[in-house]
């Protein structure tokens, strides 16, 4: 049996221990599953295993910690290295480090080695990469292989996009997230092999669908939900190999487009009431507890094409994973892995690491070839390094400082003694070193991801905030960065209630004031010309208020038991007890609906 095997195969059997979390004080579980995966990925120099301990935050916390490095979904305006230009970038202006365009970080007339420097033992290793990272610079955006997609981030081979986020392999899409293979799409979160798709949540090889959510090989049809195969058809749920229905009801072809005739989908008012009584006819039909397509042996949500994934959540194309989130494109044999993927294999703890990427342990935004990295950040095709940042193409580094792989070998193994003990750990609440150092931590660094006072992230604008909220006085008091509304004021900014219903007439843009927060955006005349193409209303909120509304709809990444309400069974899901949908075990579901 594979090692991870052995890891997903015992998360039914009993547990080894049940330590509580450090963060919010729950118990939780660590299985001899686990201890045998962490022994897997402990490393070995000259002949030595070197542990990496078991955790010492429950999974949730632990997953919480990563996603305050990630920004999912912004993009500031700060000034590039060196010569202070103003350039989009993921990095907020606040981040501690310089920041280069994309095209000048990839140059070969700087070297990130000339900022290394020698292993202190007489300070946490936290502390002293925290240094290192300050000065040496990091790329704007992750966008790779990427053609006119300025206004976006966490992307590789797109082209022509706008104002979307991580997205691959499309084409012509707008304001999406997390969309794969897909083809002039607007406002869409996690939809794959899709074209001319709109509104729409969770769908899979659609075509021309809007306003839909866990669909798959549907088209020309507006409002369903967990139809399959189905063609010019409204406000449905369940439904399989159908056409011409509305609401359920079958209709003729005559009566069908009569109806369709007067739907204005330019109309906002009339989408939104539309929206609002779907969706409560939605509410009477049943649903699976989770949604896993050609997935098999799993527990989590949304899960596609996946096989031996134990609690963990969007996952496309995994195999042998734990508490993973976000993954896609043949992930294997990782645990505490949050985004991206796309062909990596035994990661631990780690984020945002991306295309061919293996044995990582502790790395947040390593990507293309890396391999065998230990604590290294926003590293590119880099091999047996260890505390390193901005690197590119090299090996057998130790704080960005080169070493022979003799040197390397005999290092690393120091290091990780010095960090077992070392203090660091407590760095992880407090962004100043000499108070956190003296609160009282007794683990070290080694074994620990990055402490949330290295994220250059504002709580707020992390994706944290999405699945773990909180107020601005609850992040500040655990140490966490925020940003205050800073918006500018427009004075041609217009009410969004005094938009007019339907679609200007010309491509002229608009500057709106959210209907949700006040704050102003803008519309582009190319979202205009895309609203006219797909006949949808303009927006009335930001771009990121309309994605976190999307968002809700896949739920949040924690496991609630509940009864499955035709058999009385006990299921595992994401939707919280105070959800009013009719939830079916998924097995039962698929027998009804197959």
């Amino acid at each position: 049996m594979k090692i991870i095997e052995i890891v997903t195969h015992t998360v039914h059997s009993s547990c080894m221990t049940q330590p509580s979390c450090t963060v919010c004080g729950q118990s939780f579980t660590v299985t001899q599953g686990d201890l045998t995966f962490y022994d897997h990925m402990s490393p070995v120099f000259n002949g030595v295993k070197y542990a990496i301990p078991p955790p010492t935050r429950c999974p949730q916390c632990r997953l919480q910690r990563r996603l305050v490095f990630r920004n999912h979904t912004a993009i500031f305006q700060r000034p590039a290295s060196p010569d202070g230009q103003t350039i989009f970038s993921m990095h907020p202006a606040s981040a501690p480090f310089p920041v280069m365009r994309n095209e000048d970080w990839m140059k070969d007339d700087w070297d990130p080695c000339d900022y290394g420097r020698d292993y202190d033992f007489h300070r946490p290793f936290f502390e002293q990469f925290a240094e290192l990272r300050t000065v040496v610079p990091q790329y704007a955006r992750v966008t790779l292989r990427c053609e006119n997609c300025d206004y976006c981030n966490n992307l590789s081979d797109n082209k022509n996009c706008y104002m979307v986020f991580s997205m691959s392999l499309s084409e012509g899409c707008m304001f999406c997230e997390d969309t794969y293979e897909c083809k002039d799409c607007l406002e869409c979160t996690k939809v794959y092999n899709s074209e001319r798709c709109y509104d729409c949540v969770d769908c899979l090889r659609c075509f021309n669908l809007q306003s839909s959510e866990a669909c798959e090989n549907c088209s020309e049809s507006h409002f369903l939900t967990y139809c399959r195969s189905c063609s010019n058809c409204f406000g449905c749920s369940n439904l399989r190999h159908q056409q011409y229905c509305i609401f359920n009801e079958q209709k003729t072809k005559a009566e069908y487009e009569a109806f369709l005739r007067q739907f204005q989908g330019t109309s906002y008012q009339e989408r939104e009431a539309m929206r609002s009584r779907f969706q409560q006819e939605a509410l009477r039909y049943s649903r699976p507890h989770a949604s896993f397509h050609l997935s098999e042996n799993c527990t989590g949500n949304y899960l596609v094409e996946s096989r031996n994934v134990v609690e963990s959540c969007l996952i496309r194309q995994g195999e042998n994973l734990k508490y993973c989130f976000n993954l896609t494109e043949h992930v294997n044999d990782c645990m505490d892995f949050s985004l991206t993927g796309r062909h990596a294999e035994l990661i631990y703890e780690s984020c945002t690491c991306v295309i061919n990427v293996s044995r990582l342990r502790f790395c947040m935004q390593c990507r293309d070839g890396c391999s065998d990295l230990f604590y290294c950040y926003g590293c590119d095709a880099c091999q047996n390094c260890f505390g390193c940042t901005g690197m590119r193409r090299k090996q057998y580094c130790i704080l960005n400082k080169q070493y022979t792989k003799k040197e390397y070998e005999t290092l690393v193994p120091k290091i990780i003694d010095h960090m077992r003990n070392d203090g660091g750990g407590g760095l992880a609440m407090n962004r100043s070193f000499s108070t956190s150092l003296t609160a009282g931590s007794a683990t070290g660094s080694w074994g620990e991801f990055f402490p949330e006072s290295l994220s250059p992230m504002p709580y707020n604008r992390s994706f944290a905030q999405r699945y773990f909220p909180l107020t601005r006085s609850e992040a500040q008091e655990r140490g966490f960065l925020w940003e205050d509304d800073d918006s500018k004021e427009f004075s041609n900014a217009i009410d969004a209630s005094l938009l007019p219903d339907g679609l200007p007439e010309d491509h002229t843009p608009l500057v709106v004031k959210s209907l949700q927060s006040g704050k102003p955006f803008r519309i582009t005349t190319q979202e205009i010309a895309k609203c006219q193409e797909l006949s949808a209303p303009l927006p009335r909120l930001t771009y990121q208020e309309r994605m976190d509304e999307r968002a809700v709809k896949l739920g949040g990444t924690r496991l609630f038991e509940r009864t499955c309400a035709r058999t009385g069974k006990r299921i595992l899901t994401t939707y919280p007890p105070e959800y009013p949908y009719i939830l079916w075990e998924r097995e039962e579901y698929v027998r009804e609906f197959q």
